[in-house]
């Protein structure tokens, strides 16, 4: 038996069956970018932590001030809770954080979970999709053209253990993916699978600065890739296949 616990530092009794967003580290890093947006834009207040002798030793550093990796914050305002990691949690260790996390969202009667991830990049126009274990719900989101659903694959890590659960238990657990970059962080994919939350349960959320940082990391790539050509007409250094280059 393993030894994940969540922490509760505030006391959250007030919340009436509040929504769950949770995000961790995936594809792009979409869901933590995505989850520590929501928290900075909406405001949300510091409500506990997880924690685990397999969790990687480090805190997370936020406006001068050292954080725990893998915590929660809460709005009593938009009856909200987030779960977000900073960290990649140990494969070994999904079950349990699966596991601590529905128990969790079972004590404050929540109404539902919603996981923000990212998946490979198939369509340069960076679609969104959805995956739930309330058919409902995917046939909201299809009716009202948010996002496309999956019929086949496989999600992996906590997010596919919840949803299994969700499933067997007859609970709504949804998952919202953005099509998103493999190979770096990619802020126009949070952005995007923001965009569809706040329609999805009618919240307002500031993704400027994503977007802005999303135009800028373009500009930068496509820079890159410019001066990359320049070099190769004239001989300079090549990155061999599968290689890079930074400069």
């Amino acid at each position: 038996m393993g030894d994940v616990e969540i922490h509760k530092t505030v006391d959250m009794k007030k919340l009436k069956n509040p929504t769950i967003i949770m995000g961790f580290p995936g594809t792009g890093l979409v869901g933590s970018v995505a989850a520590s947006q929501l928290v900075e834009s909406l405001q949300m207040t510091f409500g506990g932590y997880l924690s685990s002798s397999d969790f990687a030793p480090l805190a997370a550093i936020h406006d001068y001030k050292p954080m725990p990796a893998a915590r929660i914050h809460f709005s009593e305002k938009l009856n909200m809770i987030v779960i977000l990691s900073e960290m990649t949690i140990p494969i070994s260790s999904s079950n349990e954080v699966a596991d601590r996390i529905y128990e969790f969202a079972k004590s404050v009667n929540a109404a539902s979970i919603i996981s923000l991830g990212g998946i490979s990049l198939q369509d340069e126009k960076k679609g969104v999709y959805v995956v739930s274990s309330d058919s409902n719900v995917v046939k909201d989101v299809i009716d009202r053209k948010l996002a496309k659903p999956i019929k086949e694959g496989a999600t992996t890590g906590v997010t596919g253990i919840l949803l299994t659960k969700g499933t067997l238990d007859h609970f709504p657990i949804t998952t919202i993916l953005a099509e998103s970059s493999e190979e770096y962080l990619d802020p126009k994919a949070a952005s995007n699978v923001l965009k569809v939350l706040t329609q999805m349960i009618g919240i307002q959320i500031n993704t400027t600065r994503l977007d802005k940082e999303a135009a800028e990391f373009a500009k930068d790539i496509q820079d890159a890739v410019t001066k990359a050509r320049i070099s190769k007409k004239k001989g300079g250094p090549q990155a061999s296949e599968g290689g890079s280059m930074y400069g």
